[in-house]
């Protein structure tokens, strides 16, 4: 029985209010630089890609559960998320992070549900479940996605990398064995002791 992924009753993750915005700046420098430059600024096609792989990742790594929706067809109930529509501007990204590795497909294998309530599905006259229910999979970030959302890999390269500065300084200054400085140092000479006349 495959798992389901509701897109109802609660409200997927769509764009937040910044990043609709800097879609349409990027949709309408991708088409002028089409048209009017004729280029294809792949330079710029493949930073959006990247962003929107991880704005992918970062909706997985937001999503909770909060509820569980009756299944009619019979087996686990639904479980409601906060998951990324099934659309396909969500589509290329998806299939990124499962090519690298960031994701995988969460498997049905708990009854983690137990003892919750569980839903009824509100069918509207002439709905069948399959419409008012899409069918994609649940996923869920492995550890390399949680890595890439945080960066883990940059970090540890830059950490490397200061740390070979800091060695090969140090080794530098160990081998260069450098001179003490010599002290000048003059004192002045000592003066006569003074004789005191006195007066008889």
């Amino acid at each position: 029985m495959p798992s389901y992924w509701p897109d109802k009753p609660h409200n997927p993750a769509y764009r937040g209010p910044l990043d609709k915005i800097f879609h349409r700046l990027y949709v309408g420098l991708y088409k002028f630089c089409r048209r009017r430059l004729r280029i294809r600024a792949l330079f710029l096609m493949r930073t959006w890609s990247e962003h929107e792989v991880y704005r992918i990742l970062k909706v997985f790594a937001r999503q909770q559960v909060h509820g569980f929706v009756d299944n009619p067809e019979g087996g686990d109930p639904i479980w409601s998320l906060d998951a990324p529509e099934d659309v396909q501007e969500n589509r290329y990204p998806v299939n990124t992070c499962l090519l690298r590795g960031w994701i995988e497909e969460f498997k049905m294998g708990t009854q983690s549900y137990k003892g919750f309530p569980i839903a009824k599905p509100l069918l509207a006259p002439g709905q069948t479940f399959d419409s008012a229910f899409s069918k994609p999979p649940y996923y869920r970030l492995t550890t390399a996605g949680w890595n890439a959302l945080y960066k883990s890999y940059a970090i540890s390269r830059v950490a490397i990398f200061l740390s070979a500065a800091a060695l090969t300084i140090s080794l530098a200054n160990f081998f260069r064995q450098p001179q003490p400085p010599t002290l000048k140092v003059v004192f002045p000479m000592p003066s006569a002791p003074a004789i005191q006349k006195t007066n008889r």
